[in-house]
């Protein structure tokens, strides 16, 4: 193939955008809607083994196909062509912008925030596969496309995806499904569930994170690593790493699948509350929050009202320590001296209304914890005490 090919009469190819065991893709021009596609055109030789991946392409097309999701590459079209006397199958894809994660990773570890949201997307795109019946079973670096300029993430290759429809199962006994570098323990025995997926997307997060797979070595060396090795703790390579990250790592790279995550929506949620707590990716408006605090007043301006002083104390954890997890915190802090918080003091001017009883709670709007980011300050609780 060569730029300026058309293929079917119809896709003109413009030039190459990647490859692999299967032939090479190419990005091109589809004049009858006028727009730019990606064609993944399978360069084989009439064998077995290039019959095989032909069905790996129409179960692609037709899986693929079948999900709407922004995190899922989008087929447009699939078909053959002739060329120079051969016949060509291709498949007409979405053209996502940006590169796949496996050239953001020859670069070594990225950081964390980035990580995380990559991670992220990947977890919600197996969601809706996982909500459709549909386990992908070679998530890897290779089959995720990054936009440098946004981060966001979308998984391609559903071409070995296992469905509960039998129609479309095409393992092939006593051969791996998948890359061994990246497969759950079950798989590598041909046992595949929406928690493999979820395994695979631990070894690239740890990859991510670390700049290192879990495990390295020839694939009968991988298989054995898989099945009875664990991998360094996430922190043991990189230490700035929250505690709740490795957590989750290690949760997902549990050897039993009873062990992991439930789903990949609840890893998505996970991922989240992560990046908000220690890396506040996503800057939204947050409300501060409510605050208590407690005033003495005589029998006189109980009855009568009064405007009393306050003082309002109020503790924040010290954003210098917290990404490290509090049992890390540097005691030699200089913002917070190693205790792990930071003690905020405001004095204040409140009104207590006429008639007020002991024991009573005065609330008093937008006066607690201040917001983060544009959000509403929380409100103050004042319990008032009336003596003699």
């Amino acid at each position: 193939m060569r730029a300026g090919t058309v293929l079917d009469g119809r896709y003109r190819l413009i030039e190459p955008i990647g490859e692999g065991g299967f032939g090479q893709v190419w990005k091109a021009h589809d004049p009858r809607i006028d727009r730019l596609v990606a064609i993944k055109i399978l360069t084989g030789d009439g064998s077995a083994d290039t019959d095989r991946q032909v069905a790996r392409f129409a179960r692609e097309a037709a899986v693929a196909g079948s999900l709407a999701h922004p995190r899922i590459v989008t087929v447009h079209d699939f078909g053959s062509s002739m060329h120079d006397g051969r016949l060509y199958s291709y498949l007409v894809m979405q053209l996502l912008p940006g590169k796949s994660l496996s050239t953001f990773l020859e670069h070594g570890r990225m950081p964390l925030p980035p990580a995380l949201y990559v991670a992220a997307c990947v977890a919600d795109a197996l969601d809706a596969a996982h909500r459709a019946g549909l386990t992908h079973r070679d998530i890897k670096p290779s089959n995720i496309i990054v936009d440098p300029t946004k981060g966001k993430a979308t998984v391609v290759d559903f071409g070995i995806t296992k469905s509960s429809d039998p129609r479309h199962d095409i393992t092939t006994t006593g051969v791996l499904i998948g890359t061994p570098a990246y497969m759950a323990p079950e798989a590598l025995s041909g046992t595949f569930d929406h928690r493999s997926d979820l395994y695979s997307l631990g070894c690239v997060l740890f990859e991510m994170v670390t700049g290192r797979r879990p495990f390295t070595g020839t694939s009968w060396h991988l298989v054995h690593q898989h099945l009875n090795e664990q991998p360094a703790p996430l922190r043991t390579l990189r230490a700035d790493a929250p505690v709740e990250l490795e957590q989750l790592v290690g949760r997902l790279l549990a050897k039993e699948p009873a062990q992991r995550p439930r789903s990949a929506g609840d890893v998505w949620n996970l991922l989240r509350e992560i990046t908000d707590r220690y890396f506040d990716g996503t800057r939204r408006p947050t409300r501060g929050t409510d605050l208590t605090s407690e005033v003495w007043l005589s029998l006189v301006e109980a009855t009568g009202g009064a405007i009393v002083p306050l003082r309002v104390t109020a503790r924040e954890t010290c954003s210098a320590c917290a990404p490290r997890g509090g049992e890390t915190r540097i005691l030699a802090c200089p913002t917070c001296g190693g205790e792990g918080e930071i003690v905020l003091n405001r004095h204040l001017t409140i009104r207590i209304p006429a008639g007020i009883k002991d024991g009573q709670i005065v609330r008093i709007r937008e006066r607690g914890g201040p917001g983060k980011h544009g959000g509403a300050p929380g409100d103050l609780y004042v319990t008032v005490h009336v003596t003699d």
